[in-house]
């Protein structure tokens, strides 16, 4: 899906996440009447789902996606690789410490390539978060040698 064109220098990532959400909004709106003009899988309208009562699954779930929830999306990531949090897929602790180190160094890039670009709070949050990973693969690799 292609960014709007409009990104504002002083509201930086925040005019693209906003300009964004306002476009994945009205393609899903658009599939649900292209759903509606087929006769295929026919969905109220959120129209129509406000008058009935009934709960849209998206319209009560708009979640908000930008920069630091994508890095805590990535973090998270590297934290089951380190064996600190359970595989949402097998309920299991493991630990990889091969996909940890690649996942880190991926937010380190990401890091180094948004430098000057990122809000006081983005950049103190990659940075502690960068700074707990490799805290914890060092000692992961400790407890590995041992």
């Amino acid at each position: 899906m292609e960014e709007e064109s409009s990104f504002d220098i002083q509201n930086g990532p925040a005019q693209v996440s906003e300009n964004r959400a306002e476009g994945e909004k009205s393609a899903v709106k658009e599939t649900a009447e292209t759903k509606n003009e087929t006769g295929k899988g026919q969905e109220p309208s959120s129209t129509e789902t406000k008058q009935s009562g009934g709960a849209s699954p998206s319209a009560d779930q708009d979640v908000q996606i930008n920069f630091s929830s994508f890095i805590l999306s990535l973090g998270t990531s590297a934290l089951i690789h380190l064996g600190e949090e359970r595989d949402p897929v097998t309920g299991q602790k493991s630990v990889e410490p091969a996909n940890a180190k690649q996942v880190i160094d991926l937010i380190s890039l990401l890091k180094e390539k948004t430098a000057g670009n990122l809000s006081k709070e983005e950049d103190h949050f990659i940075t502690q978060l960068l700074f707990t990973l490799r805290m914890k693969f060092v000692e992961i690799e400790k407890k590995r040698s041992s």
